[in-house]
């Protein structure tokens, strides 16, 4: 699955700030229900995974790699885009100067 190297950044953050409202949704792209339950499975993920059957969405927001990261603000503006491994760092940059003001 495309999002592998993200999983355990996406997923620490999660665990870390959800009770402060921060939200993970991650999209699989044109995969298969069994290969995204097995990634699921593997990288113990408890937040949402959401299925682009069909590509259409993924054009819409122009992911041209994968994984492809949006932080959207509390106001749901998308402030940040990260094209490749989301960094620990870039995740904190972003939660301290949205989430925590």
């Amino acid at each position: 699955m495309a999002c592998n190297a993200s999983a355990p950044e996406l997923r620490a953050a999660y665990d870390s700030y959800s009770d402060q409202g921060f939200e993970v949704l991650s999209v699989s792209i044109q995969e298969g229900d069994a290969e995204v339950a097995k990634f699921i499975d593997r990288h113990d993920l408890t937040y949402p995974m959401l299925m682009d059957r069909s590509g259409e969405t993924s054009a819409t927001y122009e992911v041209t790699s994968t994984p492809t990261t949006y932080f959207i603000s509390p106001e749901g503006t998308i402030v940040d885009t990260l094209a490749g491994v989301v960094s620990e760092a870039w995740l904190e940059a972003n939660i301290e100067r949205y989430l925590t003001r």
